[in-house]
């Protein structure tokens, strides 16, 4: 067994080590590509569904239409090690977004484009804000008002040094596009998840890749990014 030391941080979500940038042995924390295989869930799952939001992104290309996937991290405790959409559980502070200053919709028009009478409007509109906020932090896409991939780049800069995702579209003046997304499909996991012991309420929306910006995972929760085409994707 190698027992050579070397830093292993913990990223957010992921199954902790121990203390972040803790010393410690080769054989206790893997490289950022491993991962564990998925062992078949075979229990019944009491807790409620978390909700979630998933962006497939598109673009055109000579073979036709490519889909954009990330890696999820080895050591994540869901899904991990497998190629995924950007997207993510949504968070409270998503349906309390300024609609007036960040929002190119109302609350109204989001809870009608979704089409789900069976939530309110503040619930719906948290859906798209999710969507966005997952598609940047995962992917670096930023669907805003003229965002450009120089725009992207100081986003992110500034969520890595501690501002909140709706104060860093104050501090830049953003609008986000809701435009951008099309709701598509929504997938409750099953009670006895097959691959994991977590269930989630996803909402999927499809948009199209953005001119001037660049789509790469955030060496963090995922390791690897690709575009591919549908038919690659599911081989």
């Amino acid at each position: 067994m190698w027992t050579a030391e070397f830093t292993c941080p913990t990223p957010s979500g992921l199954r902790p080590l121990g203390d972040r940038n803790q010393k410690t042995t080769r054989a206790a924390c893997r490289p950022k590509d491993y991962h564990q295989p998925m062992e078949i869930n075979s229990t019944i799952v009491t807790t409620p569904a978390r909700a979630a939001a998933t962006v497939v992104i598109l673009r055109d290309s000579d073979n036709g239409p490519e889909v954009f996937l990330i890696k999820r991290h080895g050591l994540s405790d869901v899904l991990g090690g497998a190629y995924v959409f950007p997207g993510g559980k949504v968070d409270r502070f998503d349906a309390e977004l300024d609609a007036a200053k960040h929002l190119d919709q109302s609350h109204a028009a989001l809870h009608a484009t979704l089409n789900e009478p069976d939530i309110d409007a503040p619930v719906a509109a948290g859906l798209y804000v999710a969507a966005l906020r997952e598609a940047f932090e995962e992917s670096g896409v930023l669907y805003a008002d003229g965002a450009d991939a120089s725009q992207a780049q100081l986003a992110n800069s500034l969520l890595r040094e501690g501002h909140s995702f709706e104060e860093m579209l104050g501090l830049l003046g953003l609008r986000l596009q809701t435009r951008s997304l099309l709701p598509w499909v929504r997938w409750v996991t099953p009670l006895m998840p097959s691959v994991m012991n977590k269930r989630f309420d996803t909402r999927f929306f499809i948009a199209a890749m953005p001119g001037g910006q660049v789509a790469s995972h955030n060496d963090h929760e995922s390791t690897e990014s690709v575009w591919l085409t549908p038919r690659a994707a599911l081989e």
